[in-house]
């Protein structure tokens, strides 16, 4: 096994705990209100973990098929929301967004799977203050909300690129003969 693919293994195995751990609290405790008013979410159901193993073990999958990693990272988060799940399944398309601008040549692809994330974590959260009655407190509830996704995703991609530029830099420099003084 290469040094690479053993890495994204190891990746697509802690993400799956982490998010299997966040959906397994989900069924068993108290659900998440943080405010007077936020909209009750579904029950997790034998779908919502088949959504969460999937998008959890294609990462080990980054290193040799990257798009496809991403897009079935990002729909699996795109599906779980869609459902009106509580917060989880935000790690697949993290992870994917960065692999996808900084590890490789498809910074299309990343940038797309960071947009299409946001977009639907924004309408889970729509969804969730639709039903909150006092102005400022749906107007906290955006700022924080939306703050937060735009970091999760939008995190990812600014720092894959920073790395991606990095690499092209030092490959950049390696390739220039020393200038002879």
């Amino acid at each position: 096994m290469k040094r690479r693919t053993l890495v994204w293994a190891v990746v697509a195995a802690v993400v799956l705990i982490i998010e299997l751990g966040a959906t397994i609290g989900a069924v068993t405790g108290a659900p998440f209100s943080p405010v007077s008013g936020w909209g009750q979410t579904h029950p997790i159901d034998v779908f919502t973990f088949v959504v969460v193993v999937v998008g959890c073990l294609e990462l080990a999958l980054l290193g040799r098929f990257p798009i496809t990693a991403a897009i079935i990272a990002t729909a699996s988060y795109v599906v779980f929301a869609l459902r009106d799940h509580e917060l989880g399944m935000f790690l697949p398309p993290m992870a994917a967004i960065f692999a996808s601008a900084a590890l490789t040549r498809h910074r299309i692809v990343a940038i797309l799977c960071a947009l299409v994330s946001l977009a639907v974590a924004l309408i889970w959260v729509a969804h969730r203050a639709a039903a909150i009655v006092e102005p400022g407190v749906a107007l906290l509830v955006w700022v924080a909300f939306g703050t937060v996704f735009a970091v999760f995703y939008l995190g990812p991609l600014l720092v894959g690129e920073l790395i991606r530029t990095r690499s092209l830099l030092r490959e950049a420099r390696s390739s220039v003969p020393a200038a002879h003084d």
